[in-house]
């Protein structure tokens, strides 16, 4: 691991924390001992203020607000997290009773439970907040870029989305449920609303037109079915990184529980007609969607950063961090399998000239189309990178010292085949550029030797085969003495 890791990504190694708020000891203890049960390092606190204290201080990973504190006070503790600047994305979870689950939710709760249910769903459900925290998904709606002013409203309470409309695949257990929770959910929700069956949403997902966010029934045709649906959409490429809500019975919390498990990021009601669970459907909705959007900005700032960390930003080839370990990889893969591999070193002839002729901006140009065509020949038999300057290496796997000097002759002959145009007002005209190229192949006798120090000695003769060709006159291959292995 890297030595600098963010917040959310240290917490993938650590083991969970939980601060449990209770005003009542047995409340308190009977949470610990179940959560100590399952691992989890537990802290306490009697009540809003000593809560406050040990978040300010302390590294927790998930807050329990229990059902001992007041309504009032579950409200003052939940808004109060999300003003401590370092707490801001704490998951937490609320125990209360059913007629007070919106004002915990919109008091900031990430998820609420009823104090009086099984143990299976209260681990389910601590699981699956401290995975979304593990992600950085607890990030409150206000504070992520990208999202719309307030609405909508019920009683008078906005809702947040998505500044651009989403898409959200509706599946019920039949069409009707479809269609009543579309109507009921469209008024506060500016995404489109797509009743599907399971077959339909399949082949939208293998056709490339995967949702946004899926809302699905427990069981649908059979029982289990929106559950093992849940798992095959997770399971493919094209909708893995979908948000997820289950709708289950009320009378069902197991099947909410094994939702959770299985990835769903919430759960809600199975019938949604009442104002409240509306509100409470559209609120999930939302921040499952605000979650999705978060993970996929990291997702893609993370490729960004990889693909900068291995590659040349003048060419877009791999650089030589990235080839260098490439290198000895392969040359691993050839002493298991007793087969050839081969390495060129390229480097353009009197380059110097060229930025001392034209500028630096038309020697970057030069860089840039002698790149291209190099990569244009090795193509999928190998891997080209810049290794700094003007000089370039090709591995090249399972080929033999002949074959790599044939491909180097036709990567001379491309790169001086035509004038590499120098598309400035200052540029001279047109140049034609020349290639000096080393090869070396794998002898027998490296078949035998370790293979990071013989990785590194294949390319150390293929420079100085390279520095030969310069030697004798420049624009010229010129192989590396020795004997191959195949």
């Amino acid at each position: 691991m890297s030595k600098t890791t963010s917040s959310w990504e240290e917490r993938v190694v650590m083991t969970g924390q939980i601060l449990i708020a209770d005003a009542q000891a047995t409340n308190r203890i009977t949470l610990k001992v179940r959560l100590s049960a399952a691992c989890y390092d537990i802290l306490t606190a009697s009540g809003v203020d000593q809560a406050m204290q040990a978040a300010e201080t302390q590294r927790c990973d998930l807050v329990i607000v229990g059902s001992g504190l007041p309504d009032d006070e579950q409200a003052r503790l939940c808004a109060a997290l999300r003003q401590i600047p370092r707490q801001r994305d704490i998951p937490v979870l609320v125990l209360c009773r059913d007629d007070m689950r919106l004002s915990a939710l919109r008091a900031g709760a990430s998820a609420v439970l009823d104090p009086q249910g099984d143990e299976f769903m209260l681990l389910a459900r601590v699981r699956g907040l401290l995975r979304d925290a593990a992600q950085g998904l607890g990030t409150p709606l206000d504070a992520i870029s990208g999202f719309a002013e307030p609405r909508a409203e019920f009683g008078g309470q906005a809702t947040v989305g998505p500044a651009v409309a989403q898409r959200i695949a509706l599946i019920a257990d039949r069409p009707a449920r479809a269609l009543a929770w579309k109507y009921a959910l469209a008024p506060y929700l500016a995404h489109r609303l797509q009743v599907r069956d399971p077959d339909q949403a399949l082949t939208d997902v293998a056709a490339g037109r995967a949702a946004d966010l899926y809302l699905l029934a427990a069981d649908i045709d059979q029982p289990g079915e929106g559950l093992r649906l849940l798992s095959e959409l997770r399971s493919r490429p094209a909708s893995r990184h979908a948000a997820f809500i289950v709708a289950t019975p009320t009378e069902r919390p197991d099947l909410a529980a094994i939702a959770l498990d299985l990835g769903a990021g919430d759960t809600v009601p199975l019938l949604l007609a009442a104002p409240d669970r509306i509100e409470t459907a559209v609120i999930a909705i939302d921040r499952q969607l605000a979650q999705k959007a978060l993970t996929d900005q990291r997702r893609t700032a993370a490729e960004r950063s990889l693909t900068w960390a291995m590659t040349d930003p003048l060419t877009g080839l791999y650089n030589r961090r990235y080839a260098l370990p490439r290198l000895a990889e392969a040359m691993r893969d050839a002493q298991t399998r007793g087969s050839a591999l081969s390495v060129l070193v390229m480097d353009i002839d009197r380059f110097k000239q060229i930025n001392d002729r034209h500028g630096h901006a038309a020697g970057d140009a030069a860089l840039r189309e002698t790149a291209s065509r190099i990569e244009r020949v090795v193509g999928l038999s190998g891997l080209v990178a810049r290794m700094g300057g003007e000089e370039f290496v090709a591995i090249l796997p399972g080929v033999s010292v002949r074959e790599a000097c044939a491909q180097a002759e036709a990567i001379r002959a491309e790169v001086m085949g035509a004038d590499i145009a120098l598309p400035f007002e200052k540029a001279k005209g047109p140049v034609r550029l020349t290639l000096s190229i080393g090869v070396a192949s794998l002898r027998e006798r490296d078949l035998f030797e370790e293979a990071d120090a013989t990785a590194e000695a294949l390319l150390d003769r293929a420079d100085r085969a390279m520095m030969a060709a310069k030697s004798k006159g420049r624009n010229r291959v010129i192989p590396d003495r020795g004997h191959i292995a195949a």
